[in-house]
C-alpha cells in the first residue's frame, strides 16, 4: 500500500512529565476516541548505509501479533513539513521482504544494489503511542502522542539510548495549512520546539555517534528568469534551513560558532526583510520583525563574550602576565557566558520560538506574506533581477553618502556605517546569483573588507562597555583592591583602545578600496 505522509512534529524538551494526553484532547478537541498502542520498531540498513544516504528509511514494526513493514522514500515535501512516500504492508517474520513493497521501479532500484541481502537492524524505537482524529476546518488530523526511547548499540557493544517525546501531527486529509494552525495552538501552550529530525535521522545519529555541527548556508542559487516574490520566498527558506540546522548544535555542544551561525541566520533573515519591506503585508512584517529582533536579543549576549573572551581576556591575560587580576576577570567572564549561553538555550525551547517558525512556513505555504495593495503585486510580480537593480542601487548610495569622508564620522555614525555595510553584503549575497560571478565576488570581497574592521571595532566598542559590568561583578564576587581595581580598569581600557586606535587607522585604504570598486549590478 502507498500513500502520502505529510506531518509536523512538535518535540517535548520536558518530556512526558509536562503533556498527558487528556491536556491535549481538551485543547484540541477529538473527533474520535483516543487509542493507546505499544509499538516497537527495527530499522534496517546496509554496512554502507545504502538507504539512509538515499534519504530512505525501511522499518518493521510489532504491533501486537502484526508485524507491519514500511519504506519510507523522500516526497515533495512543503516548507517545515515532512513529507515521505510510504509503501507499507504486512509481512511474516522480523525481517524485510523485498516483495511486500508495492512498486516496481523501487524493487528494482533496491534489487540492483543488493540491499536487502546486506541488511542488518541499526536500532530500534520503542515507545507508548497515544493518537486520536480531530477536524479541522474540512480537514482530518491524526494526533499522535509517543512517549519512549531509541536504543542502539555501539561499536564497543555499549548499549545507547535517547529519549522519544514528541506530538506528531498527521494530514490525513484536507489542506496542509490546518495542520499549521493546529500546531501553532499547541505551542502556545505547550512547552515544545518544531521538530526537525525524524526518529529515524535521530537513530541513525545515536547508532553513528553522529555529533550535530555548526552549519554555514548553503550556496544560494535564484532563478533567473523567476520574479521577485520567487526570489523572496528562496532568500528565507534559506534563512531559516540554516537558522534550524544549528539548532542541534547550540543544545549538543560549546561551540561558539553555533552561536554565532544562528545569528548570522537571523540576520540575513532581516535584511532580507528590510529589502522587501514596500511589498511585504504590514501585519506579516511586523510579526516577523518582532519575532527576529526577540530571538536575536536572547543570543546577542553569548556571541559578544565569546568575541571578548577569546579577543580580549585570553590575549590579555597572555601577554600581560603580571596583572593577576586579569585571571579572576577571565573566570567572571566565563561565568557570564555559561548564564548567556543558557539563556539561548532558553529560547530554543520558548513556545514564541516554535509558533514564529509555524507562522513563517504558513505565510509561505499560504502567500500571505505577499502586500495586497497594487504596488506591492507589481513589485512582487517584477523579474529578480530588475527588482534586485533597483534595491542594491539605492543601498550602495545610503552607504557611499553615509560613508563619505569617514574620518569625522562619530562612533555612532560608524556604527551605523556597519549596519549599512552589513544588510548591503546580505543582500548582495542573497541576489549575488543574478549576476556575473567575477565582478560579484570583488564587490562582495570588498565589502567584506569594511565589515571586518567596523566590526572588530564595534566588537571593541561593545566589549568596553561589558568589561565595566564584568569589573563590577569582579568586585562584588572577589573584592580585590581599589588599587587592583584601578590599575585592571586602566589596563582595560588602554587594550581596547589602542585596538580602536588600530582599527581606524587601518579602515582609509579599505574604504578607499570599496569606493574604486565598479558595480556589478544594473549597467555597473
Amino acid at each position: 500500500m502507498k500513500n502520502q505522509e505529510i506531518e509536523l512534529k512538535l518535540t517535548l524538551p520536558g518530556g512526558a512529565a509536562k503533556v498527558r494526553p487528556t491536556t491535549l484532547r481538551r485543547m484540541l478537541g477529538a473527533s474520535t476516541p483516543a487509542a493507546t498502542s505499544a509499538l516497537e520498531t527495527t530499522y534496517f540498513d546496509t554496512p554502507d548505509s545504502w538507504l539512509k544516504s538515499r534519504g530512505m528509511a525501511l522499518r518493521v514494526r510489532h504491533v501486537g501479533t502484526k508485524r507491519i513493514q514500511t519504506l519510507k522514500v523522500p516526497g515533495s515535501g512543503l516548507d517545515g513539513l515532512q513529507s515521505y512516500l510510504e509503501f507499507e504492508a504486512d509481512i511474516k517474520g522480523t525481517r524485510p521482504m523485498l516483495s511486500a513493497i508495492n512498486n516496481s521501479r523501487l524493487r528494482q532500484r533496491l534489487q540492483r544494489a543488493n540491499v536487502m541481502a546486506q541488511l542488518h537492524p541499526v536500532f530500534t524505537t520503542r515507545f507508548e503511542r497515544t493518537a486520536w482524529l480531530i477536524t479541522r476546518g474540512d480537514s482530518q488530523i491524526e494526533v499522535a502522542l509517543d512517549i519512549g526511547s531509541i536504543d542502539t548499540k555501539s561499536a564497543r557493544a555499549k548499549h545507547l539510548r535517547a529519549p522519544i517525546a514528541e506530538i506528531e501531527l498527521e494530514l490525513k486529509s484536507g489542506q496542509p495549512v490546518d495542520l499549521f494552525h493546529c500546531a501553532e495552538r499547541l505551542a502556545e501552550d505547550v512547552p515544545a520546539r518544531l521538530g526537525l529530525a525524524t526518529k529515524a535521522a535521530r537513530g541513525y545519529a545515536l547508532a553513528e555517534g553522529i555529533k550535530a555541527e555548526p552549519v554555514r548556508a548553503e550556496p544560494l542559487e535564484l532563478a533567473r528568469k523567476g520574479t521577485a516574490g520567487d526570489a523572496f520566498c528562496a532568500i528565507v527558506r534559506s534563512c531559516l534551513d540554516q537558522l534550524r540546522a544549528n539548532e542541534a548544535a547550540i543544545q549538543e555542544s560549546e561551540d561558539d560558532e553555533a552561536i554565532h551561525q544562528f545569528r548570522v541566520a537571523i540576520r540575513r533573515f532581516r535584511a532580507a526583510i528590510g529589502a522587501y519591506r514596500e511589498v511585504i503585508d504590514d501585519g506579516a512584517h511586523a510579526a516577523m520583525s518582532i519575532d527576529l529582533r526577540w530571538l536575536q536579543r536572547q543570543f546577542g549576549p553569548a556571541r559578544d563574550l565569546d568575541v571578548l573572551i577569546a579577543e580580549t581576556l585570553v590575549p590579555m591575560q597572555a601577554r600581560l602576565l603580571g596583572q593577576t587580576a586579569i585571571g579572576p576577570l577571565l573566570d567572571i567572564a566565563k561565568a557570564a557566558r555559561a548564564e548567556a549561553r543558557r539563556r539561548a538555550h532558553q529560547a530554543l525551547d520558548n513556545p514564541r520560538y516554535a509558533v514564529m517558525l509555524l507562522q513563517i512556513y504558513r505565510l509561505l505555504l499560504t502567500d500571505d506574506w505577499r502586500g495586497r495593495s497594487g504596488v506591492a503585486q507589481f513589485g512582487l510580480d517584477r523579474p529578480a533581477r530588475e527588482f534586485a537593480d533597483e534595491w542594491l542601487g539605492k543601498a550602495h548610495k545610503r552607504l557611499v553618502r553615509l560613508g563619505g569622508e569617514h574620518a569625522d564620522l562619530s562612533e555612532v555614525e560608524l556604527h551605523r556605517l556597519r549596519l549599512l555595510a552589513k544588510k548591503m553584503r546580505y543582500g548582495a549575497q542573497a541576489f549575488a546569483s543574478l549576476y556575473r560571478a567575477k565582478r560579484t565576488d570583488k564587490y562582495l570581497l570588498h565589502l567584506g573588507s569594511i565589515q571586518d574592521h567596523l566590526g572588530s571595532l564595534n566588537d571593541a566598542v561593545v566589549g568596553r562597555h561589558l568589561l565595566v559590568e564584568l569589573i563590577d561583578r569582579l568586585v562584588r564576587e572577589y573584592g580585590p583592591a581599589d588599587a587592583d581595581v584601578s590599575l585592571l580598569r586602566g589596563v582595560v581600557l588602554g587594550w581596547q583602545s589602542q585596538r580602536i586606535a588600530q582599527d581606524l587607522d587601518g579602515f582609509q585604504a579599505t574604504w578607499e578600496g570599496f569606493r574604486a570598486q565598479k558595480k556589478f549590478w544594473g549597467g555597473g
